[in-house]
C-alpha cells in the first residue's frame, strides 16, 4: 500500500509538473495551515474569552515572538546534523500534540504557556521546511517552487479562516482548537510516509567545519542590509499582530463570522497573486517586487483602516492579501540562494532570528498605542517604519537575488 502511495504522488507530481517533494510538502502543507488558520485570526478573542484584555493579549504575542526566536538556530542546526525530515516529524508530532491543551486552559497565562511551547516546536522546523523544498528543485526553479508552496498555503489560509468564522466559538473556540490538532497530526503522518530526505551528506573523511566558521563567509555587506531589511518589516507588523481581530470587530464592527470571511478573502487574494510571483520577478528582479510591496501595502493599510461599510473593507484588505506574496517569496527564494547545501538550514534560521528580533517587542507596542493615541495609531506608525524597508533594500545588489 505504501508503494501504491507512493506511485500515486509520483504520478500527480508529474501531472502538475511538481517535483515529488514539493506536491508532498505542498499539499500536506495545505492542510496543516488549513487547520491552522480555522483558530489562528481569532487568537486575541480566544485570548479575551480566557481573561485577557489588549495589553495582556499583547504580551501572548510577546512570548509568541520569543518562543519562535529561541527555536531558529536550533532547528537549523538539527536539520543539517540529523536530516529535514525527523525535524519535521518530530517537530510536527510534539507541536500539535501541545496544542490539544488549549482544551482544558481557563487561564490567558495558561494559554500562554501552551502558545509558547506550540510555537517552539512550529519553529523548530521552520528551516527545515524551506531547505527541503528548496533542495528537491534546481536553483533556477526554487522561486517556481515557493510560488506554488505559497499558492496552496495561501489557499488554506483563505478557507481555514472563514470555517473559524462559522465554527461556533462558544466554549472558548474549542472546536477551532480540535480542528488544528487533528489536521495537523494527519498532515504529519503524510510526511512522514511520503517525504523524501534531502540532506547532502558529507563522506567520513571530508573535513569538518563549524557553522559559525562557515557561515562567516556569507556575511557580506548584502546580507547585512538584507537582515535590516528584515528587521524593519518585521518590526512594522509585528505592530499589528496582535491587535488586527480586535480592530475588525471594534472599529469596524464585524461579527466574528465576516471578520473570518474578509480575513479568508484576504488569503484568497494572496493565492492570486503568488501565481504571478514567478515571471513578474523574472521580468522586473525579486529586489523590485519587494520593495514595490511595501510601498503598496503601507499605502493601502489607510483606507482600510477608515473603511466606511463592510464592502470597502473586504476590497481593500483583499488587495493587501494580493501583493503579500511577493514579499514573502522573493525572502525565501533569497535565503536559499545565500547559503551553501552543507549549511543551508543553519544559514536560515541564522536569518531569520536575527530577522526576527524585531517582533518580539513589537506587539506589545502597536497594544500601547492603541491604548495611548487611540486605535488605528499603531496602523499609521506601521504604514510609516515599513518605508525603512526599501532603504537597506535598495542597497543591495540585484545579483544576489538572482544568483545560480
Amino acid at each position: 500500500m505504501t508503494k501504491n502511495g507512493r506511485w500515486i504522488v509520483s504520478r500527480l507530481g508529474s501531472f502538475l509538473c511538481l517535483e515529488r517533494n514539493v506536491l508532498v510538502f505542498s499539499v500536506t502543507s495545505l492542510l496543516i495551515n488549513f487547520g491552522a488558520m480555522v483558530f489562528q485570526p481569532f487568537i486575541p478573542l480566544y485570548l479575551a474569552s480566557v481573561g485577557a484584555d489588549i495589553p495582556e493579549t499583547s504580551l501572548v504575542f510577546v512570548g509568541i515572538a520569543i518562543a519562535t526566536n529561541l527555536m531558529y538556530i536550533p532547528g537549523g542546526i538539527l536539520a543539517d546534523r540529523i536530516g529535514r525530515k525527523p525535524i519535521i516529524v518530530l517537530g510536527n508530532v510534539i507541536g500539535f500534540g501541545m496544542f490539544l491543551a488549549l482544551l482544558g486552559v481557563n487561564d490567558w497565562t495558561m494559554a500562554l504557556v501552551v502558545l509558547f511551547g506550540t510555537t517552539a516546536f512550529s519553529t523548530l522546523v521552520q528551516p527545515a521546511y524551506s531547505a527541503i523544498v528548496a533542495e528537491s528543485v534546481k536553483v533556477k526553479e526554487r522561486v517556481r517552487a515557493f510560488g506554488t508552496l505559497y499558492v496552496l498555503v495561501y489557499l488554506a489560509w483563505a478557507l481555514g479562516s472563514v470555517l473559524g468564522g462559522f465554527l461556533p466559538y462558544a466554549g472558548r473556540f474549542q472546536l477551532n482548537i480540535l480542528v488544528v490538532a487533528i489536521t495537523g497530526l494527519v498532515a504529519t503522518l503524510g510526511r512522514f510516509v511520503f517525504l523524501k530526505e534531502t540532506r547532502q551528506r558529507k563522506p567520513s573523511s571530508a573535513p569538518v567545519k563549524s557553522v559559525s566558521y562557515s557561515f562567516l563567509g556569507h556575511l557580506t555587506r548584502n546580507v547585512w542590509l538584507v537582515l535590516i531589511a528584515l528587521l524593519i518589516f518585521n518590526f512594522s507588523s509585528g505592530l499589528l499582530v496582535s491587535i488586527y481581530a480586535f480592530f475588525s470587530t471594534m472599529e469596524l464592527h464585524l461579527s466574528t463570522t465576516e471578520f473570518g470571511i474578509m480575513v479568508g478573502f484576504g488569503y484568497l487574494a494572496s493565492m492570486v497573486g503568488a501565481f504571478g510571483v514567478g515571471r513578474l520577478s523574472k521580468k522586473f528582479g525579486i529586489r523590485t517586487i519587494m520593495i514595490l510591496t511595501v510601498l503598496l501595502e503601507g499605502s493601502l493599510i489607510v483606507p482600510w483602516i477608515y473603511s466606511p461599510n463592510l464592502t470597502f473593507a473586504f476590497l481593500f484588505y483583499a488587495l493587501l492579501g494580493f501583493f503579500s506574496p511577493f514579499f514573502f517569496v522573493g525572502n525565501q527564494t533569497l535565503m536559499n540562494n545565500v547559503s551553501t547545501p552543507e549549511e543551508r538550514s543553519s544559514i536560515i534560521g541564522f536569518i531569520l532570528m536575527t530577522a526576527g528580533l524585531g517582533s518580539i517587542i513589537s506587539p506589545y507596542i502597536g497594544a500601547e498605542l492603541w491604548v495611548l493615541l487611540g486605535p488605528r495609531i499603531p496602523f499609521l506608525v506601521s504604514a510609516i517604519i515599513a518605508v525603512g524597508v526599501i532603504i537597506p533594500l535598495a542597497l543591495v545588489q540585484e545579483s544576489l537575488f538572482e544568483r545560480d
